[in-house]
């Protein structure tokens, strides 16, 4: 990567504060692209731009003023019941969006485009792999698969990062795994859960936003990556692990309880790996320090 900056887009969101963190922490400079959310304060970035991205004008004019050496592509509806409740807003948000941020890069500038494992669909296989068919299931998930097609046909230089589930520190409660960190740090009981059946394969935040940074420097232009660990715990287990082993009275929120769900997700390494990534935070540091976070929040 060169000295021109890198621009994140989504930057106060989940994993865009890590990605910006790790950014500066290599002595990069970072231009922050964000829609209505602040940056925290202890990031202290001044280069902060607040785009709608669903405006390709201004994506426009944003690109050919800052001129970056490499772009990460975060911003989108994430949540799969905020895609449901409102499909056009995510469809225009998540395929339109990444167009208009990509289309007028400079063909010689990296990109990393953040999609998700969701667009595989129910496993027919595991571990998914890269070549793993894409049979993806709700709009989130549609969309994220038509998001893909569009980076590539806007920006042939765009590299497609599929992230497994991940959690950590700044999670928003509106996902499980941080919902549950705030109910046993509130002492609510009983704790709100869906089906702790499940197996999903959990990487830590700061992971994953290293994950995005390292493939911008090394992945070929093109590429798909899976960013994931490679196991996959029940979601039981991994409340167990939060609860430091003491006992949890849980409770089923039907509305989080869905047929089409895969009783198991999990992903191969292989590629990442051969790039230099790899998962090194342990999941029960994880959730030590996603249990902290709400705490001090």
């Amino acid at each position: 990567m060169n000295s021109a900056p890198i621009i994140v887009t989504g930057a106060a969101g989940f994993a865009g504060r890590h990605v910006v963190r790790r950014l500066l922490a290599a002595g990069l400079t970072v231009e922050a692209w964000v829609h209505r959310e602040a940056l925290p304060a202890d990031i202290g970035l001044e280069r902060v731009r607040t785009i709608d991205i669903c405006d390709a004008a201004a994506c426009r004019r944003a690109i050919a003023a800052t001129r970056p050496g490499g772009l990460i592509h975060l911003a989108a509806v994430t949540s799969p019941r905020d895609a449901a409740r409102a499909p056009a807003a995510a469809w225009a948000v998540n395929v339109e969006g990444t167009r208009n941020v990509l289309a007028p890069l400079s063909p010689d500038v990296p990109a990393v485009f953040a999609s998700t494992c969701h667009v595989y669909g129910e496993p027919l296989q595991l571990p998914l792999t890269e070549d793993t068919p894409m049979r993806p299931v709700g709009v989130y998930a549609e969309s994220k698969m038509e998001a893909e097609i569009a980076a590539r046909a806007a920006h042939p230089r765009t590299v497609i990062a599929r992230a497994f589930h991940h959690t950590g520190p700044g999670q928003a409660p509106r996902f499980a795994l941080a919902q549950w960190a705030r109910d046993l740090e509130s002492g609510a009981r009983p704790v709100r859960t869906g089906d702790l059946s499940l197996r999903r394969d959990y990487s830590d935040v700061r992971d994953i936003a290293g994950g995005y940074v390292r493939l911008l420097d090394a992945a070929p232009a093109g590429a798909v990556v899976n960013l994931c660990s490679g196991a996959a715990p029940t979601l039981g287990e991994l409340l167990a692990i939060m609860a430091a082993g003491a006992p949890v009275q849980t409770a089923v929120n039907p509305a989080w309880l869905r047929d089409n769900d895969p009783r198991e997700i999990r992903g191969t390494t292989a590629r990442a790996g051969a790039l230099g990534w790899g998962v090194t935070t342990p999941i029960a540091r994880t959730l030590r320090d996603l249990r902290r976070s709400m705490r001090d929040s």
